[in-house]
């Protein structure tokens, strides 16, 4: 592995799909600036990642506050720029029929899933655009398909969607392009959280996706920008046109 100059910001990188997706990047020479809620758990990955030889900033917080996303922003300013930005922080929020949701916990899963994205976009953008950079927003199949119990996780996750495919049309001029990925069903905290007490062990772990991810940071942004892409399909048919 040699270094690059590429930088990019991986958030909800801790564990699981976030952090395979860190390893990605770290591996191919890039820098990294990962973030997750607690100090202890981003530390210790950013201090795995670091052994690829690469620049590895952790950021703790939550991505709901304006003052980590900023420290996000700023570390990648100070690693030299800004070339892809994936928005993997998500919260999964109680599983159950609508009738029995609490509506006001939409409070809490729109920022997290929806808002905070696109904040960390508005602010990242000037750094994107120096490098004509790539921003990657995580989805779910619960996006586009109507599952029981899901209905809260999947509105979010399908307004995610909606705000990627205009912000790929409103960036263009910019230079900035947009993706989202769907990652498909794997055996992850998150997951194992929508089934408690049940065996995910028939799930595959979040590694499956590394074919894809290599292929997509190899892809100039701009061929790509706009489009939805499964992470699980066969190589080579990843693309699920948005």
């Amino acid at each position: 592995m040699q270094a690059s100059n590429r930088v990019a910001i991986v958030t909800g990188a801790s564990r699981g799909l976030g952090a395979v997706i860190a390893r990605v990047l770290a591996e191919r020479g890039d820098s990294v600036v990962v973030s997750a809620r607690h100090p202890e758990t981003i530390n210790e990955s950013a201090a795995v990642l670091g052994r690829y030889g690469t620049r590895v900033v952790p950021v703790a917080g939550d991505i709901t506050d304006a003052v980590v996303r900023a420290r996000l922003v700023d570390a990648a300013r100070e690693l030299g720029g800004l070339d892809v930005l994936v928005n993997n922080a998500s919260e999964l929020g109680t599983i159950g029929p609508l009738m029995d949701f609490e509506v006001t916990r939409f409070g809490r899963l729109f920022p997290v899933n929806a808002g905070a994205p696109v904040a960390l976009i508005q602010r990242a953008v000037p750094l994107l655009a120096e490098r004509r950079g790539l921003i990657v927003n995580i989805t779910s199949d619960a996006a586009r398909a109507a599952y029981a119990g899901w209905g809260p996780y999947g509105a979010t996750k399908a307004a995610l969607e909606l705000l990627t495919r205009t912000l790929a049309e409103e960036l263009r001029d910019r230079g900035v392009s947009a993706v989202i990925v769907d990652p498909g069903d794997m055996r992850t905290r998150m997951h194992q959280e929508a089934f408690p007490g049940e065996d995910i062990s028939d799930r595959p772990l979040p590694d499956v996706t590394m074919p894809f991810w290599r292929w997509l940071f190899d892809q100039p942004p701009v061929a790509v920008s706009g489009e939805r892409f499964e992470a699980q399909a066969r190589e080579g048919r990843w693309l699920q046109h948005a």
